[in-house]
């Protein structure tokens, strides 16, 4: 059951950030913000 949720956090997490990140809208260190104000 924690395996599962933590797999479903990790995707959500893979998906928010990885399209910013290619992109050059996000940097390295602004991700940990990122995730902060997205609530993960």
């Amino acid at each position: 059951m924690a395996n599962a949720h933590e797999s479903r956090t990790l995707a959500k997490t893979r998906d928010l950030l990885l399209p910013k990140l290619i992109s050059g809208e996000l940097r390295i260190p602004e991700a940990k913000r990122f995730l902060e104000r997205a609530g993960i």
